[in-house]
């Protein structure tokens, strides 16, 4: 049975009229008579009366109208939906982001804003680690990441963007001497330091790692903790001191103070991460929203870098 076979029923159907149903066809009349002949054959039912002058739905033909119909109106409304999904108008795009994307104001700023703008369009957020993320769009289980760039190679096909750029701050115990001064990655020499965890795969801490190389000394770790709010309520323990991205401070706990390290270096990048041959208007268009949106948060938007080895 063919799509066509169903356009013709529906119109002798309707018309109750061969002569009709094949004007409005624009087709002749007896190859429309010969198909419906053959859907009643292939159904082994007969769908029409027929009489010299008049032509009458059977009860199995009136059954069938129903469902013809409903077969044929979903048929155009699939066409419809691929068409807007192709345009970008409805659909699913799936975003990873790191646990401190969502300190900045631009990425729930642009995600209510894409939202607001594409209605029909679902946005699934998975929050992920920087490595998990990676490995993620390039098995196209994300569409876009937003990532601090790990210490290890980026998958072949794989793009990093340049987001936007923060400082990092020094969360400190409110009882520490650094609590009451300017401070500088060195003053963190010999200091007992909470990182994030390595085996994670955070981006952060490679940076942390880097920035004390440059001051010339390797930093002396107590602890280390996956996300920003069990680090920051480490700090507050008094377990150490630690080093967090900027909009953290958004982590209110007592008996914690926020210092920005002096150093124009202490800063982290986030990043975009997308396939090179995804051309997904979804994805284009939130991209779109997320750069306008850092044009307007703190920290220094960065443009795109391209794909890196």
């Amino acid at each position: 049975m063919e799509m066509r076979h169903l356009r013709y029923f529906v119109a002798v159907a309707e018309e109750l009229s061969f002569t009709r149903a094949a004007r409005r066809l624009h087709i002749a009349q007896p190859p429309l008579s010969t198909q419906i002949r053959l859907l009643e054959e292939e159904l082994e039912t007969q769908l029409f009366e027929r009489d010299k002058r008049h032509v009458f739905l059977t009860e199995a033909g009136r059954h069938f109208l129903e469902r013809a119909r409903g077969i044929l109106a979903d048929t155009e409304s699939a066409k419809t939906e691929v068409r807007s999904a192709a345009l970008g108008e409805i659909g699913r795009i799936v975003l990873g982001y790191t646990n401190s994307a969502m300190f900045l104001p631009a990425l729930p700023r642009a995600v209510r804003s894409f939202c607001a703008k594409h209605p029909k369009v679902k946005v699934a957020l998975h929050e992920m680690t920087s490595l998990d993320q990676l490995d993620a769009v390039h098995m196209r289980r994300l569409d876009l990441g937003i990532l601090r760039r790990p210490n290890v190679a980026v998958p072949s096909g794989i793009v990093l963007e340049q987001w936007c750029e923060a400082p990092l701050l020094a969360a400190i115990p409110l009882d520490h001497p650094l609590s009451r001064t300017s401070v500088r990655i060195v003053d963190l020499r010999n200091q007992p330091l909470i990182l994030y965890e390595r085996s994670a795969g955070i981006g952060l801490y490679w940076k942390v790692l880097e920035l004390c190389s440059l001051a010339g000394f390797r930093p002396h770790t107590v602890q280390e903790a996956r996300d920003a709010s069990t680090i920051i309520g480490l700090v507050a323990a008094g377990v150490g001191i630690a080093v967090v991205p900027d909009g953290a401070d958004c982590i209110k706990l007592e008996g914690v103070v926020f210092k920005r390290l002096e150093e124009g270096s202490a800063s982290s990048s986030l990043h975009f991460a997308y396939r090179q041959d995804d051309s997904s208007p979804h994805r284009e268009s939130l991209l779109k929203e997320l750069r306008l949106s850092a044009d307007v948060s703190p920290g220094r938007p960065k443009k795109r870098d391209g794909e890196l080895p």
